[in-house]
C-alpha cells in the first residue's frame, strides 16, 4: 500500500506559503491601486501595510489551518469500489440455485 506522498511539515509548510502568498497578493493590489491612483508614496506604503494585514485576515479565515492537521486518510470517502457488488454476493450466496428456480417457473406457465 502507499503511503501519503506528503509529510504533515510540507504540508503545514505549503499551508503557510499559501496564507502569506494571498496576503502579499491582497498588499501588493491594494497598494497598486493606491499608486495608480495618484497618491503619495508614504501613504502607497500605509495602504500596502494594511492591505497585506487585512489580506493576512482574510487568509487566516478562508485557508484555516486545520487543513493542515487533517490528513487524507481520516476522511470517510464511503466504501470502495466493488464493496457493496461483494457483500450482495456474499448476502446471496444461493442465488444461482434461486435464479434456476425461478427460470423453471416461467417455463412451466409458458407451458
Amino acid at each position: 500500500m502507499v503511503g501519503p506522498s506528503m509529510t504533515d511539515a510540507d504540508r503545514r509548510r505549503f499551508l503557510r506559503y499559501t496564507q502569506v502568498g494571498f496576503a502579499l497578493l491582497i498588499g501588493v493590489s491594494m497598494g497598486l491601486v493606491t499608486m495608480y491612483g495618484g497618491a503619495e508614496l508614504l501613504t502607497v506604503l500605509g495602504i500596502f501595510v494594511g492591505g497585506t494585514a487585512a489580506g493576512g485576515a482574510l487568509a487566516w479565515y478562508i485557508i484555516p489551518e486545520s487543513i493542515a492537521e487533517t490528513p487524507y486518510e481520516s476522511f470517510d470517502r464511503g466504501p470502495k469500489p466493488g464493496a457493496k457488488m461483494k457483500q450482495r454476493r456474499q448476502e446471496n450466496d444461493g442465488s444461482g440455485q434461486r435464479a434456476s428456480e425461478d427460470d423453471g417457473r416461467l417455463s412451466q406457465n409458458r407451458d
